[in-house]
């Protein structure tokens, strides 16, 4: 038996469809030699039987199904004819690129805490790719989510795999920014190529890398030497932006530093500030606290600000207010028509205590705007107005009046009361259309309702009062109508003529009760509709014609 020193080797894409031809055994036989029929030697577990069909009579191997190179990538058999020859056959299922990468899972989380050295590297689940050589995973890149390029991916050859690895690429900071959500596709080397993606939450651990800070540097109150132990003088307040236990803010006061006696008591939650002791004016006027918040982290991040308190004498009067309305019957109103500058009121202030006590402030609240406050010597004080007055728009004004002392506490008093806008005849009747227009038919009677005119005033009281009347006008017939002066009703007061006039036109005033009064007017018009009133009338009594014989029918001879 002869055997060919070089095996057959024959190739195949996986994936074809069954039955074909892969290749003729015909093809390993020594030069000359032929064969009419071969005997196929297989080795158990092969799998030739159930994937190839090889035709011992004429050599050709075809495929039984559709091969897998992720299942099989080769088969070998030993084919051996009548003359004894033998040949080797070797088939290679060669790989194509249907395989995506596919990562372990579709979403992972990742902690990191913030301050991790720009380098450090994290191991992430790597995307495996059933298929080999250049159709496996070839790469990875992050597709969304790297807000500032914090991170960048590497990656490292590893026996069948490509390893991933995540790498901080910039600082990190929780406090700008505590969570990345990474979309990241790895990609193999077909063409075109197969991705797959997975997401990945990024979030940045804190570390106590903030100390507290107050919102102001220093404080300052004034309390009255008699305010009582207990009381609340002010709150400090001072935030850190860590989280957890690194964010959680205790007050104290520095006792080496200040306030060795205790005169002051804080809360180490809330940053408020309690009088402890009473306090004596005349052996301290001012105390100077060194208030120290840190945070509750294992190594705590300590700030520093400064309270002052001053003490102030007690104050125990508080300002007296007199107001005199200069109306003429001393009520709190005035005019709509002042003008800016007119005084309304006249105030003195008064306060019984002395030295800085003595001194008082007033203000004037509310108003609009409309009314302003005036003094030469701090003493007496006069409301005036300070822009135009329109009682229309706005008829009262709540104004307030308050004195405050320079005492610590300040004391106050306070004064609210209105002042009523008083009404001048600033506005004319207004007539709700700007014209009017009716048909009535030629017959009616004397007395007869025709139509009714509104007019409206803005004022109030006889300033607002409305009288209708019609203007005399021959031309217009004016006399025909009459209206009611209160209501403004027109009513017929004559026997109508359409063939005198068969449109009148009305003039109708309006007029208001001011002194002086104002008035608008109105034109109403009138369509008479005819009726048959009217014989008819020959022009004259008697007519004389005469006519010559034989004139045609039909010549006029008359008219």
């Amino acid at each position: 038996m002869a055997k060919s020193d070089e095996p057959l080797v024959l190739q195949i894409d996986e994936e074809q469809p069954p039955f074909t031809i892969i290749g003729d055994i015909n093809a390993g036989l020594p030069p000359g030699h032929t064969t009419s029929s071969f005997f196929i030697h297989e080795t158990e577990g092969t799998g030739m039987s159930s994937d190839l069909i090889i035709d011992e009579t004429t050599g050709i191997i075809k495929t039984a199904k559709v091969l897998d190179h992720e299942s099989r990538d080769k088969y070998k058999f030993v084919a051996v004819n009548w003359g004894g020859d033998a040949v080797e056959v070797v088939i290679i299922v060669n790989d194509i690129n249907d395989n995506s990468p596919v990562f372990p899972s579709r979403e992972m989380k990742l902690n990191v805490p913030e301050q991790t050295p720009v380098g450090t590297r994290f191991r992430l689940d790597s995307a495996i790719d059933a298929d080999g050589g250049q159709f496996s995973t070839q790469g990875y890149l992050i597709k969304d989510g790297n807000v500032g390029q914090a991170f960048r991916l590497e990656t490292k050859k590893l026996a069948e795999t490509l390893d991933l690895e995540l790498v901080v690429n910039n600082p990190l900071d929780r406090e700008k920014r505590s969570t990345y959500t990474l979309v990241i596709e790895a990609f193999d080397g077909g063409t075109p190529r197969r991705t797959s993606q997975m997401t990945l939450d990024v979030s940045i651990l804190d570390v106590n890398d903030n100390a507290p800070r107050f919102n102001q540097t220093r404080y300052y109150t004034m309390i009255s030497e008699s305010l009582q132990p207990g009381s609340s003088l002010l709150q400090v307040f001072a935030t850190d932006m860590d989280e957890g236990n690194n964010g959680v803010v205790i007050y104290e006061i520095n006792r080496r530093q200040s306030d060795p006696n205790q005169y002051f008591v804080i809360d180490s939650k809330t940053g408020i500030i309690k009088l402890n002791k009473g306090l004596d004016y005349e052996m301290k006027k001012v105390h100077e606290l060194v208030v120290q918040a840190r945070d509750n982290a294992t190594h705590p991040e300590v700030t520093t600000a400064f309270v002052t308190v001053q003490v102030k004498d007690y104050n125990d009067n508080q300002p007296t207010l007199t107001i005199i309305f200069l109306s003429e019957d001393g009520s709190p109103h005035i005019s709509e028509g002042a003008q800016p500058g007119q005084f309304v009121a006249r105030i003195s202030v008064s306060d019984p205590d002395y030295g800085e006590y003595a001194k008082v402030n007033v203000s004037l609240d509310g108003g609009d705007g409309k009314f302003g406050l005036t003094t030469k010597d701090n003493i007496i004080y006069l409301i005036c107005v300070d822009q135009m007055l329109d009682r229309e728009e706005k008829d009262t004004y709540q104004l307030s009046v308050t004195a405050t002392d320079s005492g610590t506490p300040p004391l106050r008093a306070e004064s609210t009361f209105t002042i009523h806008v008083t009404d001048v005849n600033d506005n004319p009747p207004v007539f709700d259309h700007s014209g009017y227009r009716q048909s009535i038919p030629e017959v009616l009677y004397p007395g007869s309702f025709v139509l009714q005119v509104t007019a409206t005033d803005k004022d109030e009281g006889s300033n607002g009062e409305v009288v209708y009347s019609i203007t005399s006008n021959a031309n217009s017939h004016s006399e025909w109508f009459t209206i009611d002066q209160m209501t403004g009703v027109i009513t017929t007061a004559a026997t109508l003529d359409y063939e005198t006039d068969p449109i009148p036109r009305l003039v109708v005033t309006a007029t208001d009760r001011g002194n002086p009064p104002m008035f608008s007017s109105v034109t109403v018009t009138i369509a008479i509709q005819d009726v048959n009133d009217n014989e008819p009338v020959f022009s004259r009594n008697f007519y004389n014609t005469s006519i010559k014989e034989h004139v045609p029918m039909g010549t006029c001879f008359l008219q």
